[in-house]
């Protein structure tokens, strides 16, 4: 199986599937994807079935709180016990993985101590689920999410089938444990289903609507310590201070009423409660920020000026490359005792130069190696193309302050010539004309191409 930096779903299978032209969110393999479900997209939405499922929400917890009152507590945990991680969805924010924790004892029984304790939700419920980050510990926007997900999984289940049957996406018969069952009110065993999966360890795999995702939830506890709390119950010579969480969710259980006010606001501007894209560029002046802190960077190793130059590559190429070029992974690797940072990214031939690359040098995963020296020499050629050989395709960049030396060129030709191997190096300037294409509207990846054509120009004819 080809080797691939954080692969995604498309990727294993070969799919001829681009992020932008589905309305779900592509899978990675290997790591989460850093967005949640909010439910709050759910309430505010114009579709009927979107606003049905925010209602099912509340049904469930509704169900505990009944329960409760009915002093039934071993059956509201029950109920709780059955809110797994689902893993197969892939969102949160364990970095490198896909592994998470799941409901615990403990997480339960703080969650039966709100629903006893708080009287405005032992006597009316809750409005948003939500809620209860403001006096639950241990509840985060993954948890939000992952519990969103898990009661309203016979949907996301229907959602993929779908998906998987108009797309012909590679899928075999799987089991997810437990679905909520809304009419017996109780978990039962999930049907079987025809599902995506992981090739490298079979796992099934959940597709979520794009429209479903945001980085944070619209009600999330640092958007009510800031525009909440800090103002409204700290004195103004305290407002600056940070507050132990566990002191503030204590604070809202006692006094739940600002809660529900900080509540009622989010809804009354919950127009504004959008999806977030998966990926987000950085504004142009931003961009232009980071490239003057670069230009003013002494180039060598000296007081970390080169991971200094690798961490402002890494804001600007990105950005730079987007959505030509979609950002895989940041890799470190170590050679003869030297720290060499590479970007990696997916390159689905979204333009022709794109396609071409990916076409004659099979440059499914662009690599650009970041050097913050005076001059690259051929050996630094030499450790970029064996890291291609091995694993992305025969295509990569090298990255540094000047133009190459003719030294190196001649390297680059040369190893074209004997190994079909492309080797493009980058400079400030041509950052810098990449700055100046994205100010115009126009592609950066111009930028790579004319280095292209002057690097054909040297090829034996």
């Amino acid at each position: 199986m080809t080797t691939v930096a954080n692969p995604r779903l498309i990727d294993v299978f070969g799919l001829d599937i681009k992020q932008e032209n589905v309305d779900f969110a592509i899978p990675r393999l290997e790591e989460d994807i850093p967005l949640c479900v909010d439910p709050f997209l759910l309430w505010s939405s114009a579709k009927a079935q979107y606003r049905a499922m925010h209602g099912h929400l509340l049904e469930f917890f509704d169900l505990v709180r009944t329960h409760i009152a009915d002093g039934d507590a071993s059956a509201a945990a029950l109920l709780l016990s059955g809110l797994s991680e689902p893993r197969e969805v892939g969102l949160g924010y364990a970095a490198g993985s896909k592994c998470g924790s799941n409901v615990g004892a403990q997480l339960i029984a703080d969650i039966l101590s709100a629903f006893h304790s708080v009287p405005q939700i032992a006597s009316g419920g809750l409005r948003h689920f939500e809620e209860l980050q403001l006096v639950v510990p241990g509840i985060a926007e993954d948890r939000v999410s992952d519990t969103a997900v898990c009661i309203l999984r016979t949907y996301f289940i229907e959602y993929t089938q779908k998906v998987v049957e108009q797309l012909g996406i590679p899928s075999r018969t799987s089991y997810l444990g437990n679905v909520f069952d809304f009419t017996k009110k109780t978990w039962v065993a999930a049907p079987a289903a025809q599902l995506p999966y992981n090739p490298r360890n079979n796992s099934p795999i959940l597709l979520v609507p794009l429209d479903l995702l945001r980085h944070l939830p619209w009600i999330n506890y640092d958007d009510y310590y800031r525009s909440a709390y800090a103002p409204r119950v700290l004195p103004p010579n305290r407002q600056r201070e940070r507050v132990a969480k566990s002191a503030v969710l204590k604070f809202n259980a006692r006094h739940y009423t600002e809660v529900e006010r900080y509540v009622r606001e989010k809804e009354l501007v919950g127009v504004r409660c959008k999806p977030d894209p998966l990926f987000r560029p950085l504004s142009l002046a931003t961009l232009k920020t980071k490239y003057q802190k670069l230009r003013a960077l002494p180039m060598g190793l000296a007081n970390r000026a080169d991971r200094e130059y690798e961490d402002l590559i890494s804001i600007l190429l990105p950005t730079l490359f987007y959505p030509v070029l979609e950002f895989a992974q940041s890799r470190v690797r170590t050679i003869s005792g030297a720290h060499i940072r590479d970007l990696i990214f997916y390159n689905d031939g979204k333009n022709p130069f794109w396609k071409d690359v990916r076409g004659q040098y099979d440059g499914r995963q662009p690599v650009f190696e970041l050097k913050n020296v005076r001059s690259l020499d051929p050996d630094h050629v030499d450790q970029l193309y064996r890291y291609l050989d091995s694993d992305f395709g025969r295509f990569g960049v090298l990255v540094s302050r000047n133009p190459a030396p003719v030294a190196v060129m001649r390297n680059t030709v040369d190893l074209h010539s004997s190994k079909r191997v492309m080797v493009l190096c980058l400079n400030d300037r041509d950052i810098e004309l990449m700055l100046s294409l994205a100010e115009s509207r126009r592609d950066p990846t111009e930028a790579i191409k004319k280095k292209y054509v002057e690097f054909t120009r040297n090829l034996p004819k």
